[in-house]
């Protein structure tokens, strides 16, 4: 029987290993203005100000990011998904029987380690 929990918990590493660009922790601060009373600003509530040539454009603020990072995702997975099936295909022996069957702890650390490995490697590929 298969244990699904170290797939689940696998895929997650590796789904976060490709989707997060930088940590959150590496993120400069936000610095929020002070907040204007309503005696400086002359009214209680102003919706975002634009400049005469700014506006919101759907298509390259919102719809194309979001294609960006589905092609770039699937692009990701899918050699990620190569290089573990190289993996298997190259090894002498059989990788399932060994972790799961014989309980080969060692082995299975080092295949966690190399597919990890190969997640850092891609997201640093495709982040450029």
């Amino acid at each position: 029987m298969r244990n699904w929990g170290t797939c689940r918990f696998i895929a997650l590493m590796c789904f976060l290993a490709l989707a997060s660009g930088e940590p959150a922790w590496a993120q400069p601060p936000v610095e929020t203005p002070a907040p204007e009373t309503a005696q400086q600003s002359g009214a209680e509530f102003a919706g975002p100000e634009f400049d005469s040539g700014d506006s919101l454009d759907l298509v390259a603020d919102l719809i194309k990011p979001l294609v960006l990072a589905v092609v770039f995702t699937t692009v990701g997975l899918v050699l990620f998904a190569i290089s573990i099936w190289l993996i298997v295909k190259l090894s002498p022996f059989s990788i399932r029987r060994e972790i799961e069957e014989d309980q080969n702890v060692a082995l299975g650390i080092i295949v966690g380690a190399m597919i990890l490995g190969m997640a850092i490697i891609l997201s640093a590929a495709i982040l450029g």
